[in-house]
């Protein structure tokens, strides 16, 4: 199974710069999708953020919004509950982060998103973010890279 981040869900909603290249790994993949279930509301903000800027016609970020919905419902990702399981491990991120030889400044909900994917035992992790790139590399999580 697969780990997508928000960061690369929302490339499967809306038009960035990358987003048809992991639309094609999307399409073409044969594992499973699985997300933590801060997904969707991270989502949300996203989506409500890109119809605010701009980038999204008024009215999109609700309608992209539903489509979204409808796939979780549909079972198109695994969604993982923020238990104190992965809080525990995600804190334990935080120490293995910041205290590493050249310290990996990793935000919260990034830790928690990482530690989702361990627990999971998921295969690699498809993620945009710089940071938490860092950090899965740091961590040995292998990181899925987007299909030319």
């Amino acid at each position: 199974m697969i780990y997508w981040d928000t960061s690369c869900v929302l490339k499967l909603y809306t038009a960035e710069s990358d987003s048809l290249a992991w639309q094609k790994h999307a399409l073409g993949a044969r594992d499973g999708f699985a997300a933590s279930a801060l997904m969707e509301t991270e989502m949300a903000y996203a989506l409500e953020q890109k119809e605010l800027r701009g980038d999204v016609r008024p009215g999109g970020a609700q309608a992209l919004l539903r489509i979204l919905r409808r796939d979780l419902q549909a079972g198109r990702f695994t969604l993982c509950p923020v238990g104190t399981d992965v809080m525990a491990l995600a804190a334990d991120i935080a120490v293995r982060c910041y205290h590493a030889q050249k310290p990996i400044p990793l935000r919260t909900l990034d830790g928690l998103h990482l530690a989702t994917a361990m627990l999971l035992k998921c295969r690699a992790v498809a993620t945009a973010d710089r940071r938490m790139q860092t950090a899965a590399v740091h961590l040995s999580v292998p990181l899925l890279a987007p299909s030319a």
